[in-house]
């Protein structure tokens, strides 16, 4: 078991570079493509479409926690029982977002009449029965995604990922090259995401042996789900808020074009998180067991130093973005997305804060504190989603993002005067731990611009070699001026491997 998980991680390290990497080569095909118009069509029927999608309710969760619970148990009956139930509770999921977006087709005129024009609404009518028919089938499939999960059998789950994230582009680039537009990549995404789903029943019935009995609901266990799943729903609801929304709002009260625009900085700022923590999964159990003890000053320490790598990480990702994104996006994505660069910045400054803290919330859990995050994430996304609805008539794409980004800071002002007037964690002990950090952040932030004017990056080479001496310097100097003993021994360790694996 101990070489399946560690064989899985090392796939979902794979699978997230392979991924940002192919779409970062795959996007500017796209948006070149489709032109700035349909593919912001394109980015709002999935906004939209994520939002059906919260019907799930946290349940996919409830799959994994059930079904690993009466394994342990060894109850046979019981998992027959269990999964013939959340199998139906899906289908009617399906059911009933299949009716809500069929409200929701024959109301798109009137949503989108301000920001969109005849042609535009026609185009998003088209491709959103496609996508709603792709969610029709989701809801079921995850029924035995979660069955594998609660398996243990990571490997094929993962496996399957990275088969998704390097086809699925694949699949995406060739529609295009045969003429096809974008009613045409979400017809063969759908066909795709079906064959995924179908080749995750076929290893459940055929591999795991798994049988199901439909004898109806036992409102005990229904009403336990439901409980367990409910904070879970909020959580996913605030984030579709977050995310999600600002894209909804361009589409009615600005045009297609606009949420192009935000979505190429949104896509970075999303790029920004996955690399930032992938770091977060190997002090899981540690933290977990530390928070469970209730060993504060201990949990205080793990907390630090893992927030410090966190931010070492991610400050050197955000200052090379700040100093040479501008002149990649335009590069990369064409003359006219220069806004995009400046909708990743004011998302990715305040989101340091949540990936610094990424750990917090693994710490809640295990406490059985994450109701109160999860209702101050919830109304913090309300509150952005007020504010961006005001300055989106103001400032256009910008005033959605700088909602975005006032909502992301009053969220972590919260979560951290939460954190130590609630849980009474010595959270002064932890930031001037993590401001020690800033100061040689900062000096990297001046050199660097000094560095730009001496190179001018204005091609993928001169970005490639700024990106190579700055790495060096940025090292160089948390090295000798912020690191401490068990952070150079962690780099130096990483070092070590990769130059054995040379050898």
């Amino acid at each position: 078991m101990k070489n399946n998980i560690k064989t899985a991680t090392i796939i979902s390290y794979i699978t997230l570079i392979a991924g940002n990497v192919i779409s970062i080569v795959y996007t500017p095909i796209m948006l070149t493509t489709l032109g700035r118009g349909e593919y912001g069509l394109f980015t709002l029927v999935n906004t939209i479409i994520s939002y059906i999608y919260l019907l799930d309710m946290g349940l996919g969760n409830a799959v994994i926690r059930y079904n690993s619970k009466y394994m342990a148990e060894n109850n046979e009956q019981g998992l027959k029982k269990i999964n013939g139930m959340f199998l139906v509770l899906y289908c009617i999921i399906a059911v009933l977002g299949i009716i809500i977006g069929i409200l929701i087709y024959f109301n798109l005129g009137n949503i989108f009449s301000n920001g969109l024009n005849i042609t535009e609404i026609q185009q998003i009518k088209l491709m959103f029965i496609v996508a709603l028919v792709n969610l029709a089938f989701a809801f079921p499939l995850n029924v035995f995604s979660g069955i594998i999960m609660a398996n243990e059998r990571f490997i094929f789950t993962k496996v399957l990922a990275l088969i998704r994230a390097v086809l699925n582009p694949i699949i995406m680039v060739s529609v295009l090259a045969l003429g096809q537009r974008a009613l045409g990549m979400l017809i063969a995404s759908t066909i795709f995401n079906i064959l995924l789903g179908i080749a995750n029943i076929i290893y459940c019935f055929k591999t795991l042996k798994i049988k199901m009995k439909f004898l109806g609901f036992d409102e005990g266990i229904l009403a336990e789900i439901f409980r367990y799943s409910f904070f879970i729903f909020l959580s996913a609801i605030a984030y579709r808020i977050y995310w999600s929304t600002d894209q909804f709002i361009l589409g009615m009260f600005v045009g297609a074009a606009p949420i192009a625009i935000y979505s190429i900085g949104s896509q970075f700022n999303g790029y920004f998180i996955s690399f930032s923590n992938v770091i977060s999964n190997m002090f899981l159990p540690k933290l977990t067991k530390l928070a469970t003890e209730e060993n504060k000053k201990e949990l205080m320490s793990i907390l630090v130093k893992i927030s410090r790598i966190q931010f070492f990480i991610a400050s050197f990702i955000l200052i090379g973005f700040i100093l040479v994104g501008k002149q990649f996006i335009l590069i990369w994505a064409g003359e006219g997305y220069e806004l995009s660069y400046y909708i990743a910045i004011l998302l990715m400054v305040p989101q340091i804060f949540s990936i610094i803290q990424s750990l917090f919330a693994t710490m809640l859990e295990a406490m059985s504190k994450h109701r109160v995050k999860a209702l101050i994430y919830l109304g913090v996304a309300i509150f952005n989603l007020v504010l961006s609805l005001f300055l989106v008539q103001i400032l256009g794409s910008i005033g959605c993002a700088l909602g975005t980004a006032i909502g992301m800071t009053i969220n972590s002002l919260l979560n951290n005067w939460y954190y130590k007037f609630k849980l009474n964690l010595d959270m002064a002990y932890y930031w001037k731990n993590i401001i020690n950090l800033a100061w040689p952040a900062t000096l990297c932030l001046v050199l660097g611009y000094m560095l730009i004017r001496f190179i001018n990056p204005i091609n993928y080479i001169g970005i490639l070699l700024f990106a190579i001496i700055f790495s060096i310097a940025y090292l160089l100097i948390f090295w000798i001026l912020a690191l401490n003993k068990y952070e150079k021994s962690l780099i130096k360790s990483v070092f070590m491997k990769f130059k054995s694996k040379l050898n």
